[in-house]
Parts: C-alpha cells; structure tokens; sequence
C-alpha cells in the first residue's frame, strides 16, 4: 500500500516546515516573555496572559490548518474509533509515567544532573490560588492547549515534513516533537528539559496507540498537572 504522504509535493512540505517553525518560535518566545513559577503567586495580569498566549497560539494554528483546508479533527481532536481504548491508554500511560518518575531523578542524580528547578510554593495553602492552576490552567492551557500544539499540529507537521507516515517516520517524528516539547522547558535546567522531553514520548506513543487520537493524552496530562500543582498546595507550612 502506497503511503499518502510520500506524493507531498516539495512546496507541500516547505510549507509545512515553515508552518512548524513559525509556531514553534512563537511558542517559544511567548514561554521566553513569563514562565508559569514567575505566574505563579502574582497579580491578575501575569495569570491572564498564561490563558492568553495559549488562546492566542490556538487561533494561529486554527488559522494555519484552515488555510490548508485542514481541521483539528485532522490532527488527532476526533472521538475515538473505540471508546474504551480512552481508558486503557489512561492506565498504561500512567504506569509507564510512574516508572519514569521512580527512575528518571536517580538516574539524574547519577549523572550529577540536577532534577527540573520549579518554584511551586507560592500555591501552598492557597486554596484560590492552587484551583485557579489546577483548574483552567492544568486543564485549559497545559493539558487541552499543550496537547493540540505539541502532539497535534506540531507532531503531524514534523511528519508531513518527513514526508512518510509509516512506522519508522511516525517514531522519529515523536522524539522530535518530545525535543521541541523538552526545549521549551530550558527555563528548568537541563533536567527540565530531559524530564519533559520523556513525557513527551510518552505522549506521542499513547497518541499513536490510541490510533493517532489526543484524548488519552489530554485527560493524562491534566492529571499530571494537577496533582502536581495539589502536591505544591498541600505542603506543610516551613
């Protein structure tokens, strides 16, 4: 069977590559302006641009799909082919994201690398402040916005610049979009990008897993991300 990318004509994929580092260089930046340790305890304003630089980032890359006549639906936002594969992946990935977690910081220390610098505190006993990032940023930004950028639009821009969906393709194109996503946590030192850029594989096989569907990773990644931000919450008073 003939792979339907390899007839991607050579404008087709410059195309692409420009789409995927326009939105990559402006995810970047908008990262590079205020990270979420620096939102994190401060006045309305820094939280509202955390909802408005994501909302912003949709909306280029809603533009940049239409253009094409393209729909998020194209790049994994659809309902599942089979319903209950949600809930399998849901368990596999969060026994696999344990393992890393049990293995990933003494292997850090072992190498004298020092684990990601984030600077939590601020939501310690803030019950307003740990809902606002458990909620509509864990959920809003981190899990629906990250997962539509990273395993959406830019996995499936990486691989139409490949220029083949077959297996081989599709598993580069996942440790590439997990070094775009690990890159664009330099601000946590060098384990910050290591950690993410594993859960970004992580990520990228349960979408492929999951039949090239994001909603596995979504539902995962706004776990992870709120009982994180509970963790910060619920620490006792130093």
């Amino acid at each position: 069977m003939q792979d339907p990318l390899a007839t991607l004509s050579l404008g087709s994929r410059r195309r692409f590559l420009v789409e995927l580092v326009l939105v990559v260089a402006v995810f970047g930046g908008l990262l590079a302006m205020m990270t979420i340790d620096q939102a994190i305890g401060s006045g309305p304003g820094p939280k509202i641009f955390v909802l408005v630089r994501m909302a912003a980032l949709l909306l280029l890359c809603t533009w940049l799909l239409h253009r094409g006549g393209e729909r998020w639906a194209d790049v994994g936002l659809r309902r599942p082919a089979r319903w209950w594969s949600v809930p399998l992946l849901l368990v596999a990935g969060t026994s696999a994201f344990l393992v890393i977690a049990l293995t990933i910081y003494p292997v850090l220390g072992a190498l004298g690398i020092e684990p990601p610098r984030v600077d939590h505190t601020a939501l310690r006993g803030d019950l307003i402040e740990y809902l606002y990032w458990a909620g509509p940023v864990s959920w809003g930004t981190a899990a629906f916005g990250e997962e539509l950028l990273l395993r959406g639009f830019i996995l499936d821009r990486i691989i139409k610049v490949i220029g083949s969906s077959r297996l081989p393709a599709v598993l580069v194109s996942i440790v590439l979009q997990a070094a775009v996503f690990g890159s664009l946590h330099v601000h946590q030192g060098l384990g910050g990008v290591i950690v993410t850029g594993t859960i970004g594989v992580l990520f990228g096989l349960m979408w492929l897993l999951g039949g090239r569907n994001l909603w596995a990773c979504i539902v995962l990644h706004g776990l992870i991300n709120s009982i994180s931000h509970y963790e910060a919450y619920s620490l006792p008073s130093s």
